[in-house]
C-alpha cells in the first residue's frame, strides 16, 4: 500500500486564479431560476427575459442562465459532467442538505473522504454537486494499482460512501434556519467529459498551469488543482469514449470561466497559450480558448476596484 499526496508538483498558474461564472444554455428560464433560487437558495443578481445571473447573498456571481429556443439534450459528446458549488463550512453545507430534504428534492449525499457532498440534477438534467472539502479526514492510497481512500480511523473504501447525515446535522442547532440564503459560496470545481485523458491532463497542467492531482487511467478519470487545500478544481474523464464536441443546440454548458486578479498571472497564461499554438477566440471584447475536447473556456482579468 502506497500513500499519495492529493496534489503533486508546483502549479504554473497563480494562486489568484479562480473558477468564475459557469454559463448554461437553458430552455425554460423561469423554471430554472425558480429551482436555483428556491432549492439551492441562490440569490438572483440580475434577470431579463432571456438571461439570469445568480450567486450568493453577497452578490458574488456564480451561474449565468441563457434562454435559447429548441435546445436538445445530447449524449455521447464532450462537455460538462457537473459543476460544484463549494460551501464555506460544515454548518452551511448541513443547512443546504437539510433544506433539500425538507422540500423533498431528490439528492444523493455521498462521502468521498476528502469531501462531503450531495449530488442532484436541475429540472433540465444538468448535474450539480454541493460540497465542502474535508481533507483532514482521509488520505489516498494505492492498493493493487488502484486508488483507494483511507479514512483517519483506518477504514479503506473506494471513496463513494453514504454520507453520515446524523453526524452532518449535528452541526446544526435548533436556532439555525435552514431556509436562509448562503453566504460565501464559491464555484468549487467543474467536472468535464473529454476525448482523451492524457491530452486533457497535459493541457490543464502544462498550458493552463494547474498542478497534477489524481491520474487514474484505469478509471479514465483525472483532475488538477492548486494545492492540497485547493484540490480537484478541474476534473475530467473519458468514460464516454467520445470524440464528438457538444452541438450548438445542446442543453447545458455553454462555457466556463477562469478568472484572474493579477495581471502577471493572466499574461503569463496568455504567453503559455501562445507558445502552445492555441488559438485565442475574441467575442464581444472577451477572450476564449478551447481545450483539447473543444470545451470553451472564458479567460477573464478581474481588476480590484480602484485599480
Amino acid at each position: 500500500m502506497k500513500t499519495l499526496d492529493y496534489v503533486t508538483g508546483k502549479p504554473l498558474i497563480g494562486n489568484d486564479a479562480k473558477l468564475g461564472i459557469v454559463y448554461l444554455k437553458v430552455k425554460n428560464l423561469e423554471e430554472q431560476i425558480k429551482f436555483y433560487h428556491n432549492a439551492l437558495k441562490m440569490t438572483i443578481i440580475n434577470q431579463t427575459e432571456t438571461d439570469a445571473l445568480l450567486g450568493d447573498i453577497n452578490l458574488k456571481p456564480l451561474l449565468h442562465l441563457k434562454k435559447i429556443d429548441n435546445l436538445k439534450r445530447y449524449h455521447g459528446t464532450s462537455g460538462m459532467y457537473h459543476f460544484a458549488l463549494l460551501y464555506p463550512n460544515e454548518k452551511e453545507f448541513a443547512k443546504a442538505v437539510a433544506w433539500l430534504m425538507s422540500i423533498q428534492y431528490p439528492n444523493h449525499p455521498t462521502d468521498h473522504g476528502f469531501s462531503k457532498t450531495t449530488y442532484l440534477k436541475d429540472p433540465e438534467g444538468n448535474d450539480i454537486e454541493l460540497y465542502i472539502r474535508t481533507i483532514h479526514r482521509a488520505q489516498y492510497v494505492i492498493i493493487n494499482n488502484e486508488h483507494k481512500v483511507r479514512y483517519s480511523n483506518g477504514k479503506i473504501t473506494d471513496g463513494r460512501d453514504h454520507l453520515d447525515l446524523q453526524e452532518l446535522f449535528s452541526h446544526l442547532s435548533k436556532e439555525d434556519k435552514i431556509d436562509t440564503p448562503i453566504k460565501d459560496m464559491e464555484m468549487g470545481h467543474i467536472h468535464l467529459y473529454g476525448y482523451n485523458l492524457f491530452d486533457m491532463q497535459k493541457f490543464y497542467t502544462e498550458v493552463i498551469g494547474y498542478a497534477e492531482g489524481l491520474y487514474m487511467p484505469y478509471f479514465q478519470m483525472s483532475d488538477v488543482g492548486l494545492s492540497k487545500e485547493e484540490n480537484h478544481i478541474i476534473a475530467f474523464n473519458a468514460w464516454k469514449k467520445t470524440n464528438t464536441k457538444a452541438f450548438d443546440d445542446a442543453l447545458g454548458l455553454d462555457y466556463y470561466t477562469i478568472s484572474f486578479k493579477e495581471e502577471k498571472s493572466y499574461h503569463e497564461l496568455l504567453e503559455r497559450i501562445k507558445k502552445a499554438n492555441i488559438k485565442l477566440i475574441e467575442e464581444n471584447n472577451e477572450i476564449f480558448i478551447l481545450d483539447p475536447s473543444e470545451i470553451k473556456i472564458k479567460l477573464e482579468l478581474v481588476k480590484a476596484q480602484g485599480k
